[in-house]
């Protein structure tokens, strides 16, 4: 108990350690506006990708370069897309356009010649023959970008209720209603894979139809993975099973598409008319060959450099790097900060600093259907779980619309 008091106070501690951090950023922000000033050649720093860790590099670095120097974004798709959301958005109509942010606020208080702005997908990078970390970029376009420093941060890639595959907000749309139209035309619905995803999409789906037979199976003895403790695990089964959830754990059916029934090691066969794939992310790694893992990462150095000692002016950020932590955005956005501050330390020739990975990056919240949440804390000492009531269809959209500069739900495009 007493281990527990201690972990909530943490918590609030932490709490005002954020604001004091935001705080100390905006009065770094001001000074910046006003000493930065425009030249004609900037040389440049490209970020590849805006999600959480890209885009929130650019934000850091964007307001703190020193002048000579700008930040190219180089990022695909029109819009943010708030993948957390995703599995609710697939089982819920009506909030599909709240997970994609526009892009730009976020830079807006930024001098406007610190930063630019991209849409397109990068071809290729192809590295300086003389070895010291610069090269360019090709993009799609045809259009070639030479850089000084590089920053990875391409994510992974999955098909829903985990990533949207689209790059448009349009077709983004699109593609959630058409997963809406299917699971709500399914009335045997099985979901495989028992990470965060499949677990939240198989309780939305159960708590909007409760008549639906929904079964949720997963290939390890237990839902999720090891870095939750056995409490968080052991609830959310009690939780998927009070809402009528059939969880078949220690099995890995072979599924094609077109498959109407899935028969189980023991030969019991479960009935299937909709079928959902919650496995199988991949880092995007193909663009670059150097420090890349058996598994597809990037390897790093703890300063988030590749760890390639020809590429010290290349660092990567978000779900692409090989480190055994919980990847989601409050890592990415960690990981982002030391890329930026090292690369500013790089610059005026300071010692750079390494990336540690904090207890508060893996706190997980996961939905368990439309009325509650379940939430993981572990401070590595002590892990605890508690469930919270759910008030918003939508989760927490609107706050990282504001996050990221915008205002809920305007979209000027």
């Amino acid at each position: 108990m007493l281990s527990k008091i201690i972990l909530i106070n943490k918590i609030i501690l932490l709490a005002f350690h954020h604001l004091f951090s935001r705080l100390r950023l905006k009065i770094t922000s001001l000074v910046h506006r006003i000493t930065y000033r425009p030249v004609s050649n900037p040389r440049d720093i490209v970020v590849i990708g805006a999600s959480f860790a890209g885009y929130h590099t650019a934000y850091c670095l964007a307001h703190s370069l020193p002048t000579g120097y700008r930040v190219t974004v180089i990022e695909k798709n029109s819009h943010f897309q708030l993948t957390w959301v995703l599995p609710r958005f697939c089982a819920v109509k009506g909030h599909e356009s709240k997970a994609f942010i526009p892009y730009g606020p976020y830079l807006a208080k930024a001098p406007g010649s610190v930063y630019r702005w991209v849409c397109d997908e990068v071809a290729a990078i192809v590295p300086d023959e003389k070895g010291n970390g610069q090269g360019r970029v090709l993009l799609r376009s045809g259009e070639e970008i030479d850089y000084e420093y590089l920053v990875l941060a391409t994510g992974s890639s999955a098909t829903l209720p985990s990533r949207v595959e689209e790059e448009s907000k349009e077709d983004g749309i699109l593609a959630l209603q058409g997963e809406q139209q299917r699971l709500g035309e399914g009335r045997d619905v099985v979901v495989i894979g028992g990470g965060p995803a499949g677990i939240e999409l198989a309780a939305d789906v159960k708590t909007e139809d409760p008549e639906k037979n929904v079964t949720l199976i997963h290939s390890h003895g237990a839902l999720l993975n090891g870095h939750f403790g056995i409490d968080m695990r052991q609830r959310v089964l009690n939780e998927l099973e009070t809402l009528g959830v059939r969880v078949i754990l220690g099995e890995r059916p072979s599924v094609s598409d077109g498959t109407t029934e899935l028969t189980l090691s023991t030969g019991e066969k479960i009935p299937c008319d909709c079928l959902v794939k919650c496995i199988g992310q991949k880092p995007n790694s193909k663009l670059f060959s150097f420090s890349v893992s058996p598994s597809g990462y990037i390897q790093v150095r703890p300063t988030l450099q590749l760890a390639d000692s020809s590429m010290d002016n290349v660092y990567a950020a978000g779900d692409i790097i090989d480190k055994d932590i919980i990847k989601n955005g409050r890592a990415a956005i960690e990981q982002a900060q030391i890329v930026a501050q090292n690369i500013v330390r790089r610059i005026h020739g300071k010692q750079l600093v390494a990336y540690q990975s904090r207890w508060w990056e893996g706190v997980t919240k996961l939905t368990m259907g439309l009325r509650k949440n379940l939430v993981y804390v572990n401070d590595g000492k002590t892990d605890m779980a508690f469930s919270m009531k759910n008030k918003r269809e939508e989760l927490d959209s609107a706050m990282v619309w504001r996050f990221f500069g915008a205002k809920p739900y305007e979209d000027p495009e």
